[in-house]
């Protein structure tokens, strides 16, 4: 997903809940993947459908969280790990197949509302999920300047990323459908973190965490919620 769209749907889902500054700080980290993460790294952005690895590292994202601040009373830290985390749950969606699926089983397009697209709890558990193939090679060739597009229309393997991505308006309506369900799984995220700080340090790390009275957030945190477990 392109970098304004990370960060359109942090400030959307989190805006209610996290100051200005903090939020930025998540943005950052979260845009900071791409730099980092394109090579070696496919569970950063579930390319490649490794689902298993990717719910992994969220996972381990929100232990580096919990971590930062119950352990380390670092809140930066932990604001950047939620941002990294984020990354990768924004990118489930414009990188699989999930809103093609759901769409395809409720009817096609002309029958579905974007934001009735739901979220994904368990990748794990969808048979027929899958996730393009990234190559830096190739993304770097598509875009040479006269002849990359006259390649891509050559050759461009319908399991690839540059084939299957939504990562932005441009990819079609169904870009639509994946902003709506990575926006929801950002508040999921959120509410998953607070629980599991809440769980490790009360109500003082949510506070710490959150720098905001702890009871604003105590109905979010008993709202069933989805999430990569």
């Amino acid at each position: 997903m392109e970098p304004r769209y990370h960060a359109e749907l942090i400030h959307t889902a989190l805006g209610p809940y996290l100051a200005l500054d903090d939020r930025c700080i998540i943005i950052r980290a979260n845009i900071m993947q791409d730099f980092f993460g394109p090579i070696g790294h496919p569970e950063y952005h579930f390319d490649g459908s490794r689902f298993a690895e990717g719910v992994l590292y969220i996972k381990s994202q929100r232990e580096k969280a919990v971590a930062a601040v119950v352990e380390e009373g670092n809140r930066k830290a932990a604001l950047q790990a939620f941002g990294r985390l984020l990354h990768a749950c924004h990118d489930f969606y414009a990188h699989s197949n999930w809103v093609r699926l759901w769409v395809a089983a409720h009817g096609g397009i002309d029958e579905c509302d974007p934001e009735e697209t739901p979220i994904c709890e368990d990748p794990l558990s969808v048979p027929e999920l899958r996730s393009g193939k990234g190559s830096v090679f190739w993304h770097i060739v598509y875009r040479l300047p006269f002849v990359g597009r006259s390649i891509k229309r050559l050759y461009l393997p319908p399991d690839s990323h540059e084939a299957m991505n939504l990562d932005h308006p441009g990819r079609g309506p169904l870009f639509a459908y994946a902003m709506a369900a990575a926006r929801k799984h950002t508040i999921a995220e959120f509410a998953l973190l607070l629980q599991a700080l809440h769980a490790a340090g009360g109500d003082e790390a949510v506070a710490r965490f959150t720098a905001r009275a702890p009871e604003r957030f105590y109905a979010l945190m008993l709202k069933k919620q989805g999430g990569f477990a």
